[in-house]
């Protein structure tokens, strides 16, 4: 990724500082996840600005995440799964992966750090996996590790 313009790199380091801190400070998955859709929402608002490829991953990988945490199904209890139908450390999780998303874009000059982005859109991926069906199945299995 080239280095971004000025105002959108500075813009999106400093929302996405605020959302990991906010993700962070959340008691319960609904407000996380309020805090955490602003990696996609402030993204797509920056991408009417400045088009970048990697933007639109970014985009694409958290809105599939927040739709996918925000549908999910609650599961038989007994399978080690938390009340909310989430794995035990499924939330310490998602503050982990908002600090490392927000924490990508906080280089100087326009920069973007894209191995420790896609690390954590990688992340992103797997925390989604991990609420669906045979997500939670293989985390169940110790396949997944929180």
């Amino acid at each position: 990724m080239p280095a971004l313009p000025k105002q959108v790199h500075q813009r999106l380091a400093s929302e996405f500082r605020l959302a990991a801190s906010k993700v962070a400070e959340a008691e319960n998955i609904e407000a996380k996840l309020y805090f955490f859709s602003v990696f996609y929402g402030e993204t797509g608002r920056q991408l009417n600005v400045h088009w970048d490829p990697d933007l639109a991953l970014l985009f694409e990988v958290v809105q599939a995440a927040c739709l996918q945490i925000g549908g999910r199904v609650p599961v038989p209890p007994g399978v080690g799964l938390l009340p909310n139908g989430l794995p035990e450390g499924y939330l310490q999780a998602m503050d982990e992966v908002s600090d490392e998303l927000a924490g990508a874009f906080e280089g100087k000059g326009g920069e973007v750090n894209l191995p420790r982005l896609y690390a954590a859109l990688a992340r992103t991926a797997e925390l989604t996996y991990v609420v669906g069906g045979n997500g939670a199945y293989l985390h169940m299995k110790g396949m997944i590790k929180l």
